[in-house]
């Protein structure tokens, strides 16, 4: 029987504590896992790229100086799609998760979780090219289902309910949304619970997904 192949990884933090850390926990977890790289920020990661480095999975922390884990991804994603980045933070608020999926993000993980969940996580995103928590993958249930689907449904939005949609993807809050449009936050409640139910999803995350599996926001 043949050995199997390692799992390279890279290591972004600024902190160095918690890197060298989550470096001798990467080690312990497995033994197919390989650590290359230890870099400090996204650019010096990036000039790591630029010479040569090779990792099949990316641990990048999501506040980092010089450049973070958002512009990081932003940037891996337009020039180096093939790697596959899995974001460490400690917020899994929408906002934050609606940056991170409009960045181009494949994967989540809190700072806090168990290292059986980093092993997981690691494993999935080599594998399959993504990993969910089970508290993010609640927030995208129904967001994941077939393209049919959803082109089903887009076509049945409305200019206001489109409007509307456009931008929950953005940072907004739902009052300022209300504002932009000249609505109540009554009427602005009212177009989220529709469009939930006619998209078939569970939150404002969810409803980020289905506009970029649909092209109506650009990543």
């Amino acid at each position: 029987m043949s050995k199997k192949s390692p799992i390279t990884i890279a290591v972004i933090d600024d902190h160095q504590l918690f890197r060298g850390g989550l470096v001798g926990l990467i080690k312990q977890l497995n033994p197919a896992f390989q650590v290359v790289s230890e870099s400090q920020n996204g650019q010096e990661f990036l000039d790591k790229i630029q010479e040569g480095l090779e990792a099949d999975v990316v641990l990048i922390d999501l506040n980092m100086p010089v450049m973070d884990g958002f512009s990081t991804v932003q940037h891996l994603q337009k020039e180096h799609a093939h790697v596959k980045c899995l974001v460490l933070t400690m917020k899994d608020d929408d906002i934050t998760l609606i940056k991170l999926l409009k960045a181009g993000a494949k994967g989540f993980l809190n700072k806090d979780a168990e290292p059986e969940e980093l092993e997981a996580a690691i494993i999935s995103i080599h594998e399959k090219g993504f990993y969910y928590s089970p508290n993010v993958a609640d927030k995208l249930v129904g967001a994941l289902r077939t393209p049919n689907g959803f082109t089903t449904a887009n076509s049945k939005l409305n200019d206001q309910e489109r409007q509307f949609l456009e931008l929950a993807c953005s940072e907004y809050t739902y009052k300022e949304i209300a504002d932009i449009m000249y609505l109540s936050a009554k009427t602005i409640d009212g177009y989220r619970a529709k469009l939930f139910e006619k998209l078939n999803v569970k939150s404002r995350v969810g409803l980020v997904l289905f506009a970029i599996r649909n092209k109506m926001v650009s990543v």
